[in-house]
């Protein structure tokens, strides 16, 4: 397996993703019909998103929750406070991001 990049398109961390996935069912010795059971996904879309395939965030999850894996999310995407450019002058949490401004000559 590969490292996962910035200098990689879609489809290739999709396929290392989806092999991933698959590295990890089998290294667990679920097969994907019981995989399918426990995640309340078909055979279909499992073998889909082994394969690299461009599914659901949905179906993500729940296969996630199947492997007993979900906490891989918490892992990924920590709940962090606020860093002091995403608070507003009056102390209000940013709401939506904003373009840069153009500097003029004169600054």
């Amino acid at each position: 397996m590969s490292a996962i990049s910035d200098f990689q398109t879609n489809d290739e961390i999709l396929r290392e993703l989806g092999a991933r996935i698959r590295s990890r069912r089998l290294g667990r010795n679920i097969p994907v019909d019981q995989l399918a059971e426990r995640s309340g996904l078909n055979r279909k879309t499992i073998l889909e998103l082994e394969s690299g395939g461009d599914v659901r965030l949905s179906s993500l999850i729940k296969l996630l929750r199947g492997l007993n894996m979900i906490n891989t999310l918490e892992a990924s995407f920590p709940d962090a406070l606020p860093g002091g450019e995403a608070i507003l002058p009056r102390g209000q949490l940013r709401q939506k991001a904003s373009r840069e401004r153009r500097k003029n000559g004169n600054d």
